[in-house]
């Protein structure tokens, strides 16, 4: 069974703690984080040791992986941390904030001979695969236009507000849409062109994003992306696929059946409840798959060369809202 360090107990922690509960061939047994009352909770859940000092734990831990779900800006730092010390490396997206330091941390995963993976999880999540599989049989025929969506309000409830300083998060086009470009990059081929317009941060809690990019196989995809709808509302992703023959949608506020509203203080607030079943789950589904690729002592499903791909986009997408113009992948053509 594998030994797991869980670094980094907010949001993303608390969802890759649950997961493990259901991941019979690993064991968190080390839990890090600055905060005692999260890091303590998290670890209590699994009867793992807490620490508040990553250096500590890895001296005085015998683990085999570390689940790094920190602010992307701290990525780079923690993850060659734990693979200079033959850790396999699990880390949540995007990789890092520019590729410099993404192509450094492939690099030392390599050299230490350990599996590394970024959570891209839109892969795992059952409507997005069957959309695939249903392009892969040729019922619609060859895609020519996607379309996709991710809204949501403004994620304020990040550690120091890290979300609001783009300098450490990249704003919704690197740490949200970026979830689409991957999925786009894996199913239709390399982007070549992108344009984008986007507020940049300029608005206070609230950006907009509309990115447009050209596959180098000629098809299009228009990709939006939100952190500008009112708090309390409703995330929601949708993706449209158009092909020669026919055409997929979907979205994912209609298809979910569990509504469920709960009046708080300040007012009602609505949130939907997943219908799938602990096997389905994809963010288990994620690390359930590293997991296997350790075991199996194979390259995990997404590797490090995947996330850099996704990043180089988001980036090229941010330099074209700056300038207003177009960004080729790779230089001007």
């Amino acid at each position: 069974m594998l030994k797991v360090a869980i670094v980094g107990a907010g949001t993303m922690g608390r969802i890759h703690s649950s997961c493990y509960v259901n991941i019979a061939e690993a064991n968190v047994v080390a839990v890090c984080d600055l905060r005692v009352a999260v890091g303590e909770k998290i670890a209590g859940i699994h009867g793992a040791k807490y620490y508040d000092d990553f250096d500590e734990l890895l001296s005085k831990e015998e683990v085999d992986m570390v689940d790094i779900c920190l602010p992307t800006y701290l990525h780079k730092e923690y993850a060659v941390k734990a693979m200079k010390q033959g850790k396999h490396v699990f880390c949540e997206k995007p990789i890092a904030l520019n590729v410099e330091d993404a192509e450094e941390m492939l690099a030392v995963s390599e050299r230490e001979s350990v599996n590394f993976s970024i959570g891209h999880v839109v892969r795992f999540f059952p409507s997005y695969k069957k959309a695939i599989d249903i392009v892969k049989d040729g019922k619609i025929g060859t895609p020519k236009l996607m379309r996709t969506t991710r809204t949501g309000e403004f994620p304020s409830w990040s550690w120091n507000n890290w979300y609001a300083d783009y300098s450490l998060s990249g704003g919704p086009i690197l740490d949200l849409i970026i979830h689409d470009f991957d999925w786009l990059i894996n199913n239709f081929g390399d982007i070549k062109r992108v344009y984008a317009k986007s507020f940049n941060g300029k608005i206070e809690k609230k950006d907009h994003c509309l990115v447009t990019v050209r596959f180098e196989n000629g098809a299009i995809a228009h990709v939006e992306g939100s952190w500008a709808y009112p708090d309390g509302a409703v995330f929601g992703s949708t993706f449209e696929v158009v092909g020669t023959k026919g055409q997929i949608e979907f979205d994912s506020r209609e298809k979910s059946p569990i509504k469920k509203h709960i009046h708080e203080e300040n007012g009602v607030k609505v949130t939907i409840e997943s219908p799938l079943s602990w096997w389905d789950e994809p963010y288990r589904a994620e690390i359930q798959e590293f997991v296997n690729s350790i075991i199996e002592k194979r390259k995990p499903l997404v590797t490090g060369k995947d996330a850099i791909k996704a990043i180089k986009v988001s980036l090229a997408a941010i330099e074209s809202s700056r300038t207003g113009k177009p960004v080729y992948i790779g230089g001007e053509r």
